[in-house]
């Protein structure tokens, strides 16, 4: 979380000195009240973080705890308990989901006291505009870099709850995961912001310039779109692929990607389910050649017993022979 924190205290420092840039505030108090407060509530909020996720344990969340007690601060599990493992899995899944959520609110609740503040030093509706906007470009650089970090961050973590958890028998499809398709729109918002940013310190814009901004933001949201539903189509390969290798037919992944990438992934895929088809045509091949010897040896073993019931037979006719022939000898 750490990272996570430092970085969100940079987007507020930049966010810091752009409002400070663009502001008038034409108030001496009211200067004062934004170059005190604003530092103080940044560094309250995330010193609150810091003792939220790893200081404090009053303060401690069921999903934080199980994380602490059970990993180390290298990412190593401490117990391998299959109870426990899933009870980590959970609890990753849960905070990698909540930091963005949390990361959200304290920067909102950083933005309304502010604002607040401001407002009671009557502070203008411009500088209250330029306030607002400095904040949402913070808040929304603080929660991007917290999606994808945390994610990252925990990634060889989740992958070994998995793997474990499967070696074990356990499933973990019950879980609920969150889509990938709400990533795909910081594409659309960075830049968004980024040409906010840049408006904001132009004096002046024409009508003209705002729609070319308009359409290129439109633009923007498309090959956005675009490039969801390209992976998503990658995505639903694979999975189509996976149900195939089950049936016991010749599985082949064809994609109809031109990325190096994903072909390589596919020729990967295409020749570790030959393996798994070889194996498997070999495999029945000596199930059926070791049939034939059962049979084999089934119809010698009935032929043995067949012809040692034979001998008794005969052995007991001759002592019959042998028997008559010494009474009619006698």
């Amino acid at each position: 979380m750490l990272p996570i924190i430092g970085w969100s205290i940079l987007c507020s420092a930049f966010s810091f000195f752009l409002i400070l840039s663009l502001a008038s505030f034409e108030l001496e108090v009211t200067k004062k009240t934004f170059l005190y407060a604003f530092p103080v509530l940044v560094l309250v909020f995330g010193f609150l973080g810091v003792i939220r996720y790893g200081g404090a344990k009053f303060w401690f969340g069921e999903e934080i705890k199980i994380i602490n007690e059970n990993v180390s601060s290298s990412g190593e599990f401490l117990s391998f308990g299959t109870d426990t493992i899933k009870k980590i899995f959970n609890s990753l899944v849960y905070i990698s989901r909540s930091t963005t959520i949390n990361v959200f609110a304290g920067g909102l609740s950083v933005l309304v006291l502010m604002i607040l503040a401001l407002w009671v030093n009557q502070a203008s509706s411009f500088d209250l505009m330029i306030v607002v906007v400095g904040g949402v470009i913070a808040i929304f650089f603080s929660c991007a870099f917290a999606t994808f970090f945390c994610q990252q961050a925990m990634f060889d973590a989740v992958k070994e709850c998995r793997r474990i958890l499967i070696e074990r028998g356990e499933d973990t499809e019950d879980v609920i995961l969150s889509s990938i398709a709400p990533k795909f729109y910081f594409l659309f918002f960075l830049p968004f912001f980024t040409i906010l940013i840049v408006f904001l310190f132009i004096p002046s814009f024409s009508f003209n310039a705002a729609m070319l901004c308009f359409v290129a933001l439109l633009m923007t949201f498309i090959i956005d779109k675009t490039l969801f539903s390209y992976i998503s189509n990658s995505l639903n390969e694979l999975q189509g692929f996976a149900k195939e290798l089950p049936v016991g037919e010749r599985a082949v992944f064809i994609t109809g990607s031109l990325d190096k990438e994903i072909v390589s992934l596919s020729e990967a895929l295409n020749k570790a389910s030959e393996q798994i088809y070889s194996s498997k045509k070999e495999l029945e091949k000596s199930k059926e050649d070791m049939a034939k010897r059962v049979e084999e040896l089934e119809k010698f073993f009935k032929l043995t017993v067949n012809r040692e019931l034979k001998m008794i037979e005969l052995k007991k006719e001759l002592k019959k022979c042998i028997e008559k022939q010494n009474l009619k000898t006698d």
